[in-house]
């Protein structure tokens, strides 16, 4: 058997072998002898055609495809046994001639991943508004702990309203809600434009008349453009109040003594967002002077985790990728080539991180991500000048090909 080898690009090697004619010959006379014990050939009994009428009947082509399947992986294995390759992940056979048999195959390769003089890396630290955030925290709680409250006043932008609205077309009544509530707000379209407004300045008890008109584009096209008087009368007028911002509101989202408490809490949240984030700002500047190579095969795979991923979101909301797609009249291959750019990104994001924890020793320790992300951190911040590595100093220049498996 004769192996030849070729580098070629992304991590990949071509792999060619040439079967020796011997073994060739035994394999299609082995693979003959059991077609013919299994196929009728006119004029023989099962087992006893010859070789060459079985190679006449069914073709030579017929014959080499079935060696190559079933020499095909004992060929890769003593291949890679004779050059010493450990493929990444299995080969594909890309083709194969007759007379001689030889297979062409093409190997993935382990990623090849040069991280540079990574302790050189340095970022300024962009202002957190920590403060402002937590002010926008606490009116959001305060809002979401808001109620209403009834009263006795002018109707304005911003009330709760319960009405019973009477509209007629040329005396003939098209609306007819009695105890609705309404918010009044400037956008509103409900049940026309610019009702909200003409409900501004009134009264708990008061009534009112008016006239407006449904738009010209009214999906209904016998009501569109058409007037509408109509006769409202004010039951209820409400405003939102908004609770103190103080330690009774604290107590009332949490386990908070006082309102100090909960800011403490909130502002470490932040704290630690910010410092996620700067990490991250950290890896995303490794990525970018780091040299990284994959084999295609690996793109691929991770761009079957990212339809998953998309898939198992679909469905809670009873929605699947298929249901997705054909909204969309888009192909599934169409759609793969559309997220390919961001499962790319993900992929140098997971290989470059794991070349970091290979380099700095932290693979055998526990939450080893989370450290080489503050670690990452504090060399970008200037605070760790020197390697961190106990051992094997020597691999931070190493740029032979490590195989790097996806955390």
């Amino acid at each position: 058997m004769k192996v030849e080898t070729e580098r070629l690009e992304n991590c990949q090697m071509a792999l060619t072998i040439e079967v020796d004619e011997e073994r060739t010959q035994r394999a299609l006379r082995d693979v003959a002898r059991r077609i013919s014990r299994q196929a009728k050939i006119p004029g023989f009994r099962p087992g006893r055609a010859p070789y060459h009428v079985i190679a006449r009947y069914f073709g030579k082509e017929t014959l080499y495809r079935e060696v190559v399947d079933e020499l095909g992986d004992d060929l890769y294995k003593e291949a890679l046994q004779e050059i010493g390759i450990e493929p990444f992940r299995p080969a594909t056979l890309a083709d194969y001639d007759i007379e001689p048999l030889v297979l062409k195959l093409v190997v993935p390769l382990s990623p090849v991943v040069e991280l540079g003089d990574y302790h050189q890396i340095r970022l300024d630290s962009e202002p957190e508004a920590i403060d402002e955030e937590l002010d926008r925290i606490l009116k959001k709680i305060q809002e979401e702990n808001a109620f209403w409250q009834s009263v006795e006043r002018p109707a304005q932008w911003g009330d709760m309203v319960m009405v019973d609205i009477e509209g007629k077309i040329r005396g003939k009544t098209v609306i007819e809600n009695e105890g609705s509530q309404l918010f009044l707000e400037s956008e509103s379209t409900d049940p026309l434009p610019g009702f909200g407004e003409k409900l501004l300045g009134m009264t708990p008890g008061e009534k009112r008349e008016f006239t407006l008109a449904y738009p010209e584009d009214y999906a209904d096209e016998d009501l569109a453009g058409q007037q509408v008087r109509f006769s409202v009368q004010l039951h209820d007028l409400k405003e939102k109040v908004l609770p103190d911002i103080d330690d009774d509101l604290a107590r009332t989202v949490g386990d908070y003594e006082t309102l100090e408490d909960l800011k403490a809490e909130l502002r470490s949240q932040l704290q630690a967002e910010a410092e996620e984030r700067f990490a991250y700002r950290a890896l995303n500047a490794l990525v970018e002077q780091a040299r990284v190579e994959f084999p295609p095969v690996l793109l691929e795979e991770q761009i079957d985790d990212l339809l998953e991923e998309f898939d198992r979101r679909l469905r809670r909301q009873n929605l699947n990728l298929e249901n997705y797609l054909a909204m969309k009249k888009q192909t599934k291959e169409e759609f793969r080539k559309e997220i390919a750019p961001q499962a790319e990104e993900r992929l140098k994001l997971a290989l470059v991180l794991n070349k970091f924890i290979e380099l700095e020793g932290l693979e055998d320790e526990p939450d080893a991500t989370r450290k080489a992300m503050e670690r990452l951190a504090a060399i970008a911040r200037g605070e760790l000048e020197e390697p961190q590595m106990t051992g094997r100093p020597s691999e931070l220049e190493d740029t032979e090909e490590q195989v790097v498996e996806e955390e």
